[in-house]
């Protein structure tokens, strides 16, 4: 019940401020008064932020065998020549942009794997990344 009342205390004042412009103006003018709601006060929309959103847009599935790991992203209405993987042994970060959206997802992989012999296929909006795992060991952390 409190933003109604900040919202109806607002209106009071508003329409104050606009009478006392009209009593104080001794030739009659139009005035225009233009509000904004933000519906959403919680979205940050920062410069540096827009056009590439966090991470959780892409859906993923990691299907991992004994020595690979296939990761399944699901790019709808992306084009392969847009689409850009990275791997530095422990996550794979896939960027895809087109001239409507751009998409970045960073996916930690449940084993060390190796760049060599990565293998990426893009059919029907679903790319399906595999790489092979290491045979070292992993380090704890």
């Amino acid at each position: 019940m409190r933003k109604k009342d900040n919202l109806d205390e607002f209106i009071r004042m508003l329409e104050e401020a606009v009478k006392s412009m009209q009593d104080d103006s001794t030739s009659p003018r139009p005035i225009f008064v233009d509000i904004a709601i933000n519906v959403c006060p919680n979205m940050n929309f920062m410069p540096a932020e827009i056009g590439i959103p966090k991470a959780n847009n892409m859906p993923v599935d990691i299907l991992e065998t004994e020595e690979k790991i296939h990761a399944l992203i699901g790019l709808p209405g992306m084009e392969w020549e847009n689409i850009r993987l990275c791997c530095n042994g422990k996550l794979l970060e896939i960027t895809a942009a087109d001239p409507g959206k751009a998409l970045n997802e960073t996916i930690e992989l449940p084993a060390r794997v190796i760049k060599k012999g990565m293998k990426a296929r893009f059919e029907n909006g679903i790319l399906e990344v595999i790489l092979n795992k290491s045979k070292r060991k992993a380090s704890r952390e």
